[in-house]
């Protein structure tokens, strides 16, 4: 139970990060018209991917690559050149020499395609990239999403014991006016009262913090908007065996996807740059006047290649399609783990829950009925009372974090495998 309750605090960091990256306030007037009032998971997921202030960030790069795209296929705009020399006075036209020139860049060793070849890589790239970051979106909604649902579980069942606990303390009153019972042992009601409802304010609090969470992921910077949510704390369905997990992940998570499209992006830079060794030609046309008389002027300008044949360049290329080839592999290796992490985590959950289904919280239920109506009876003392009314709200809280950890695990799995 201390390893699972020191789990809580780590994934609320993790969610909290998140959710600060993630967020920029929003507007609040229409807030409460776009939340619904009974607030499904498949609703705050839809919800999330609309108006989620990181994710509409991240879209944006999608148009950036798209415009560098679209520059990508542009042909060269012509250039034109007018130049005067000599001119001393007199006629403009005859006392001077005037050219017109118009000149055009080609260029050669099929750069143009290879320039769109390149950007085309990294616009799929990083629309890749956006679906990553819609991918641990959704994992950060759900996570959220069913820390209301503990939330509410939890409150309900400390409510639930805290009414418990209020009847026999009417029941301890009325024994205590009697004579039956000491003042002593109804105080000691009275107190073990106070941890219960302890509970309930604790509860309630971490009910607020769950939503105020959620509505960020959302988009909505008002904690105030009420709501409530459908989904309850269930079992779920199982998973399926590792193997076919590993190449679902390999084949759909959007990372590696991204990725793939890097190593086919520096692909193609390295083809631009061995293109560039090669130079590009700038024919040109025109007209010139030589003291009044008319002449046509064409021709074609290249550099001469002799010192810089973009060697160092092609070097880089090679070298980061290297790299973008080694990442690969390791982001590869990384998706295997975090697939093996997360199906080892739902079968240690799924085990865990388990044995307190069909074992610890059956036995924890008897036991508190059987201890209640003992000490009704005198058969046992107040201390072994308050005993078993603490071991089963202390299962009972248990029961309800293992439902809550393996949904958590699913939605692991899930994100995991690119889901």
């Amino acid at each position: 139970m201390d390893r699972l309750a020191m789990r809580i605090p780590k994934l609320s960091a993790l969610l909290a990060l998140f959710v600060c990256s993630m967020s920029t306030p929003i507007f609040a007037e229409s807030q409460s018209a776009t939340l619904p009032q009974m607030l499904s998971l498949a609703d705050a997921l839809q919800i999330a991917g609309q108006q989620n202030p990181g994710l509409l960030a991240e879209t944006t790069a999608r148009q950036i690559a798209r415009g560098d795209a679209t520059t990508a296929a542009l042909l060269p705009n012509p250039q034109l050149q007018i130049r005067s020399e000599g001119f001393r006075g007199g006629s403009f036209a005859d006392r001077q020499e005037l050219s017109f020139e118009v000149s055009q860049e080609i260029l050669t060793a099929g750069k143009r395609s290879q320039q769109i070849a390149v950007a085309g890589a990294n616009l799929r790239a990083t629309a890749a990239d956006v679906d990553n970051t819609a991918r641990l979106l959704r994992f950060a909604v759900k996570q959220a999403y069913y820390q209301i649902v503990l939330a509410k579980a939890d409150l309900a069942v400390a409510r639930g014991l805290l009414t418990d606990f209020d009847r026999t303390i009417r029941a301890k009153e009325e024994q205590f006016q009697l004579g039956e019972i000491s003042g002593a042992e109804l105080r000691r009601v009275q107190v073990e009262r106070f941890r219960v409802f302890d509970d309930v304010v604790a509860g309630e609090l971490n009910l607020k913090q769950a939503r105020a969470t959620l509505l960020t992921l959302l988009g909505l910077s008002d904690s105030t908007v009420e709501f409530d949510v459908t989904e309850e704390l269930l079992k779920g369905e199982p998973i399926g065996s590792l193997a076919p997990l590993h190449v679902e992940a390999l084949q759909t998570r959007p990372d590696l996807k991204a990725q793939r499209q890097r190593v086919v992006r520096s692909r193609e830079q390295k083809g631009l740059e061995q293109a560039r060794r090669f130079p590009n030609l700038f024919p040109f046309v025109g007209y010139k006047r030589d003291f009044s008389e008319d002449g046509v002027l064409f021709g074609v300008a290249a550099p001469l290649p002799l010192f810089n044949r973009n060697q160092g360049a092609i070097v880089r290329a090679q070298a980061e399609e290297d790299r973008e080839s080694f990442q690969s592999r390791r982001l590869e290796t990384q998706a295997r783990l975090e697939v093996d992490q997360a199906f080892n985590r739902f079968e240690g959950e799924l085990r865990r829950l388990e044995g307190l289904e069909t074992e610890y919280l059956p036995k924890a239920r008897e036991s508190r009925e059987i201890a209640e109506a003992a000490h009704k009876l005198g058969a046992i003392d107040l201390t072994a009372f308050l005993d078993a009314q603490r071991t089963f709200r202390e299962v009972q809280r248990l029961y309800n974090r293992s439902l809550y950890e393996l949904s958590i695990a699913r939605f692991q799995v899930e994100a995991a495998v690119g889901r």
